[in-house]
């Protein structure tokens, strides 16, 4: 012998529905045999209330062990690499990272503009790296540090 939510739980699987799917045609249905004649689990009774369309006889029964119909199975997504668009997938981001990890090993060529970008012109700041490190021992203050201010001034003095 099944409860009534046992029973009902069980129909709506078989149905693959939820309660809220099956009780939408429950207005069409004025009786318990019209709404069973026609396999839905719900009806309207005379006061317009949603009712389950049970009998008595069918809780006296044993439920069978029925499975729920088989949802269908996505096709699994290409895995996509760390791109901005996604336009490359991952297998496709590694071959070719692969590759130019190959093209660096093998010896790139090195254009005049590549050394250009290598080379720092010594500009004013290292002139006056160069002049600080060889009158360091004239700015250094009594309690440590060193007088940058002072420093500073005689460097621009000496470039005038």
């Amino acid at each position: 012998m099944a409860t009534l939510r046992e029973y009902m739980n069980s129909k709506l699987k078989a149905m693959g529905k939820s309660a809220t799917q099956a009780k939408k045609s429950a207005g069409k249905y004025k009786s318990i045999s019209a709404a069973k004649k026609a396999g839905s689990l719900y009806y309207t009774d005379k006061n317009g209330k949603v009712m389950a369309a049970v009998y008595a006889e069918d809780l006296k029964k044993p439920i069978p062990a029925i499975k729920p119909p088989k949802r269908p199975t996505k096709k699994p997504k290409p895995l996509q690499g760390p791109t901005r668009r996604g336009t490359m997938t991952l297998e496709e981001k590694v071959e070719v990272d692969g590759l130019n990890k190959q093209k660096r090993m093998t010896g790139m060529e090195i254009t005049d503009s590549v050394l250009s970008a290598t080379k720092k012109p010594k500009g004013n700041s290292a002139k006056f790296n160069a002049f600080f490190k060889a009158n360091k021992s004239k700015y250094k203050k009594e309690g440590g540090g060193f007088d940058m201010r002072k420093a500073k001034d005689d460097w621009a003095k000496t470039q005038k």
